[in-house]
């Protein structure tokens, strides 16, 4: 007991808590953004997607069509980035990377190659590369967006920024791409009953149509949420009040 007969002492808890950004919180806030903005990202993602299409039918070389690709997938990013920082969603972003064409590419085929080569370890190489994947998730927001640093220096730098983050950019995906399936199990399900199962039928090809075209542009904006919640803003969700003592 406190020697003035007051209440006994009890330390402080402190007032509030940053809770570090989970995979559910990456998912809420893409699918806001989305909600706000799903024609003009669909429209700029189609424009990427035929641009990609155009450069692998008509390049002569793969050593031409690829490298654009490259460089297109990079200003995907780019736009998937303007557009959850709620700037406006256009496709100057998607023609970024041509200013500095070379570097972005070299970038980005210096990160596909990684990823590769990790593929090819014997037996875990799959499991490997998934890793990588997510090691070098922020390599073409850091190659857009700083045109000094090199390719080497991007991969490590999205290594260390990523580091204590894979798992959770993981599960953001995992959750999507479960859902999904989830949806469409049931829907096969249901279009086995004799009778109705022509209606769950057409139900399940219309669903499958609105995933191609929706769950792209929300994978999109969830990897820009990580670079944004975690590279940038440092992985550290909102605060929340503690209870008091």
């Amino acid at each position: 007991m406190p020697s003035d007969g007051g209440k006994p002492y009890r330390p402080k808890k402190q007032a509030r808590a940053a809770l570090g950004i989970r995979a559910r919180d990456l998912i809420e806030k893409a699918l806001q953004v989305l909600k706000e903005k799903p024609f003009r990202l669909w429209g700029v993602s189609l424009l990427c997607q035929l641009l990609v299409a155009l450069a692998a039918a008509f390049g002569m070389l793969p050593i031409i069509s690829i490298p654009i690709a490259l460089v297109l997938n990079a200003g995907m990013a780019a736009v998937f980035l303007a557009g959850y920082r709620g700037q406006e969603v256009n496709s100057d972003a998607l023609f970024a990377g041509f200013s500095r064409f070379f570097k972005v590419a070299g970038g980005m085929g210096w990160m596909a190659l990684w990823v590769f080569i990790w593929g090819l370890i014997p037996i875990v190489g799959p499991v490997f590369a998934v890793i990588k994947m997510y090691s070098y998730r922020f390599v073409p927001y850091i190659i857009i967006q700083d045109p000094e640093i090199s390719a080497t220096e991007a991969l490590r730098l999205s290594v260390r920024k990523t580091e204590g983050f894979k798992g959770r950019l993981f599960l953001a995906d995992f959750i999507v791409g479960l859902c999904c399936a989830g949806v469409m199990l049931v829907l096969g399900g249901l279009s086995l009953i004799p009778y109705v199962g022509v209606a769950f039928m057409i139900i399940a090809a219309l669903v499958s149509i609105f995933f191609a075209l929706v769950v792209p542009l929300l994978l999109g904006l969830i990897s820009a949420a990580g670079y944004e919640e975690i590279f940038v803003k440092g992985g550290v969700g909102e605060e929340t009040e503690m209870p008091k003592a």
